[in-house]
């Protein structure tokens, strides 16, 4: 006999819910069970790690996971409280545990929560065991085991590790001064000894967890969730997101560095140094800079759909070296599978310390080669609506004539000199999320108004061209 819809919504990275209404101790728990079930069919008694950021429930809700995990069959449970994402990934991928569950809503608002998975070799759970399991929790009952054999280790010791390994790639890097802005998730502090290690002189700003993350969004995406880190003008600031999977940098002038130029920078430098590129993936969301230089490299570029976990498979079947995608979320073969701000920051360093430049002068560069287009995002809180319609007939108002319309994710409408404008639905959180890059500030205010009246009226918009 099935049971009710729990709530929790598969998103583009694990699923999520609002806490207390589809979020609930109970929801997580039974699809904790059904994972362990599911994945160990194939690993025999795994042996699982959990963790949680620091959202409302989260405690609460990574203990019944815990115990959920060994009622499914696992063979021990690590329980390790606020590990960021890329640190748990790494656990996996050396083989401390075969599946890490991470009780976190990542970039969500504070009201939300959520369940991530990482499974072995260090990447998402693949789309149709993702499916399979989503199923599966639908109509599965479960009886949560008394059993609480596992103790609550400190994160210190797997932190340290990921830090041994990504610093084991690192060069000489010159001294900088840097800010990191944890945003209240559980990174900053470990983004910040990282740093540390580098020899970087580091301004902490809300490194320590916190429930409501501050009264600000936990997603550096969102240009209000970056100003504080702007305003400190060291040589470069790192915002990272809720569970630390996602990273934007700011150069000394509060610039954003948009994750499309921060990827074609650190590309760009992999060619320098003669690291061979098959290929680059991307989601559909993501800028042109990255693009335009991977062309210029000759290295083939695949577009997937918005969410790590398109990117990821074209990772492990060694399609690509290179991946990422809109929001921050980047990651090098060489380093792993998944996303991975650590990675990235050592790769920056050796950057600007090879070049000897500045962030800001070496994005000065970028954009004078590249185009240097006005990136924009926003979400219209409407559900019903026909998105290929209203693209077209925004466009066309605004004198825009597309050359070309894919649908890998949403719909994309390809403009002339690199332009686009993409409009998909919201996995997470409903309404439709427009994406785009223009060529002038100007022409972008008035494409995003008239994109907002053919969906819906009074929807607030932001542009981005910091």
């Amino acid at each position: 006999m099935s049971v009710p819809q729990l709530g929790l919504k598969a998103s583009a990275d694990g699923w999520r819910g609002v806490i207390g209404d589809g979020f609930t101790v109970s929801g997580v728990s039974l699809l904790a069970a059904c994972v362990v079930d599911r994945v160990g069919l194939t690993t025999g008694a795994p042996v699982v790690l959990v963790t949680h950021d620091g959202r409302r429930a989260g405690a609460e809700a990574a203990q019944a996971a815990a115990r959920a995990a060994l009622a499914a069959g696992a063979r021990q449970v690590r329980l390790v409280p606020h590990l960021p994402t890329p640190t748990a990934t790494a656990a996996v991928r050396r083989g401390d545990a075969d599946i890490a569950l991470l009780v976190t809503a990542s970039h969500n608002p504070a009201r939300w929560n959520g369940l991530k998975v990482k499974v072995a070799p260090g990447c998402p759970l693949p789309r149709d065991l993702e499916a399979e399991i989503d199923a599966h929790f639908q109509v599965r009952r479960l009886d949560v085991s008394s059993r609480d054999d596992f103790v609550a280790e400190p994160a210190d010791a797997l932190v340290d590790q990921h830090i041994e390994e990504v610093l084991a790639r690192a060069g000489t890097p010159r001294p900088l001064a840097v800010t990191v802005d944890g945003l209240g998730g559980v990174a900053g502090e470990p983004v910040a000894r990282l740093c540390e290690r580098l020899g970087w002189t580091v301004t902490r700003v809300a490194c320590t967890p916190d429930p409501d993350f501050g009264g600000i969004v936990p997603d550096p995406s969102v240009p209000a969730s970056r100003e504080r880190a702007a305003g400190h003008r060291t040589d470069l600031a790192i915002v990272l997101d809720g569970d630390g999977d996602r990273i934007y940098l700011l150069d000394h002038l509060g610039r954003t560095v948009q994750p499309s130029e921060l990827l074609a920078l650190l590309l760009e430098r992999r060619e320098k140094l003669g690291v061979p590129t098959a290929g680059v993936a991307v989601t559909t969301s993501t800028g042109t800079a990255v693009r335009e230089v991977a062309r210029r490299i000759g290295a083939p570029v695949h577009e997937v759909g918005v969410g790590f976990k398109h990117l990821s498979p074209l990772l492990a079947t060694n399609s690509v070296d290179v991946a990422g995608g809109a929001v921050g979320d980047l990651s090098f073969t060489e380093f792993g599978l998944d996303r991975d701000p650590f990675a990235a920051i050592v790769l920056l360093a050796e950057l600007l310390s090879g070049t000897g430049s500045s962030l800001a002068a070496l994005l000065d560069d970028l954009r004078a080669r590249v185009g240097g287009l006005c990136w924009f995002e926003s979400k219209v809180d409407v559900e019903g609506a026909d998105p290929r319609a209203a693209g077209l007939t925004a466009l066309r108002t605004c004198g825009l004539d597309p050359i070309e319309i894919t649908e890998v994710d949403g719909t994309k409408f390809w403009l002339p000199d690199g332009q686009w404008l993409l409009l998909r639905a919201s996995t997470t959180e409903g309404g439709v999320r427009v994406y785009g890059e223009l060529g002038d500030e100007h022409a972008t205010r008035a494409l995003v108004r008239s994109v907002e009246e053919q969906l819906t009226n009074g929807i607030n918009w932001g542009v981005v061209h910091d």
